[in-house]
């Protein structure tokens, strides 16, 4: 017999989701459900027997098999970087669900606002790459990389997970359709065409590294008007066109390649590594890296050869060896402090300069 859950399932879920949560609250006991997601169902419990904390997705596939992913085909996929299936199946010929190991350092939108780091930016993107890469040897396409889908291990360490957009590319094909969700991450290639390769997973890993150094990409669709869209948008009547219009400027953005701009990165990040962000997002599929191993070593080969520039209470700070370094703000003039026993001195041997000419000073004279 059925065990009780311990939440009301409330009268919104369809009632297919609703059947199949009692079913799984046989060997689940489901604590909460999370309203942050827009791409599906997410609730959150812990195996009655083990007592391992699982996250649960449905998603709509609707009925597609052709190029549906069987859920066993992810519970088989055995990397340190893409998150653990524990169960998967179908609701109903519309609905499907993962259960998976819920984390609870919780996702990388969160853990990037307390975490400012080249070093871990590098690192994570690194480990999303490597999740990646074992996706694609079995020809699979996540479609969907951002933030709120890569979740943080207790070490740390980045999984992607949240298979909702997930597609095999059929064997004799090198695309599939777009997905529709998180239109922000979405290659130029699937407003244009409707098309999505391996490059457009390399792509939105590009736009996560972009983020995780620090990079300037807002969620509010009003962000992304100009002026005149501004007055446009405030114009029509109805908040449904309002949506459409913000999204049409969105798109038109996306196709000319203006999503990110790399003049918001703090200005500690080195241009070899806005180099790697540009090629990762190029326009053109062709003029990216053309695999997410090939993009993993490239960061590798950077990492070993800068410094890592973190914020540690708002502050710009770097250790080269055993020296550690940092800039702060005097009378609204950047000034380069040393560490010592006593504390921290101002260190004379730099001149005067912007936040990004004192870093490079800092990074020659001692690196």
């Amino acid at each position: 017999m059925c065990r009780p859950v311990s939440f009301n399932l409330g009268n919104i879920l369809p009632k297919p989701i609703k059947e199949c949560l009692l079913r799984l609250a046989q060997n689940i006991e489901l604590e909460k459900e999370s309203t942050k997601g827009a791409n599906g169902y997410l609730f959150f419990g812990r195996n009655r027997v083990s007592g391992l904390k699982v996250a649960i997705k449905f998603y709509y596939w609707g009925g597609d098999k052709s190029l549906h992913v069987e859920p066993q085909t992810l519970s088989e996929i055995r990397s340190p970087n893409v998150i653990e299936v524990h169960d998967a199946g179908y609701a109903d010929n519309s609905y499907a669900y993962f259960v998976t190991t819920y984390y609870e350092q919780g996702d990388a939108d969160e853990y990037l606002k307390n975490t400012v780091s080249t070093f871990k930016a590098i690192d994570l993107t690194s480990q999303v790459l490597n999740g990646l890469t074992h996706l694609h040897q079995q020809r699979l396409l996540h479609r969907d990389l951002k933030p709120a889908n890569i979740y943080i291990k207790n070490d740390h360490s980045a999984v992607i997970g949240d298979f909702g957009s997930i597609k095999k590319i059929p064997d004799g094909n090198t695309t599939v359709p777009g997905s529709k969700h998180s239109i922000l991450y979405r290659p130029p290639e699937s407003i244009e065409t409707n098309q999505y390769g391996y490059e457009g997973d390399v792509y939105q890993a590009g736009i996560f590294l972009y983020q995780a150094l620090g990079g300037f990409l807002p969620y509010e669709e009003m962000a992304w008007l100009s002026g005149p869209e501004k007055k446009h948008y405030d114009s029509l009547q109805n908040p449904t066109d309002q949506t459409i219009f913000a999204d049409q400027c969105l798109r038109t953005k996306i196709s000319k390649g203006k999503v990110i701009n790399l003049n918001s990165l703090p200005p500690w990040i080195p241009e070899k590594i806005k180099r790697v962000v540009r090629k990762a997002c190029k326009l053109k599929p062709y003029d990216r890296y053309r695999t997410a191993s090939e993009f993993r070593l490239k960061l590798h080969d950077i990492r070993a050869n800068i410094v890592s520039w973190e914020l540690k209470d708002g502050v710009p700070t770097c250790q080269i060896g055993n020296k550690s370094f940092r800039i702060i703000m005097v009378q609204q003039t950047p000034t380069v402090e040393k560490k010592i026993a006593a504390g921290w001195r101002k260190a004379t041997e730099f001149a005067d300069g912007s936040t990004e000419e004192l870093c490079r000073a800092i990074e020659a004279k001692y690196f």
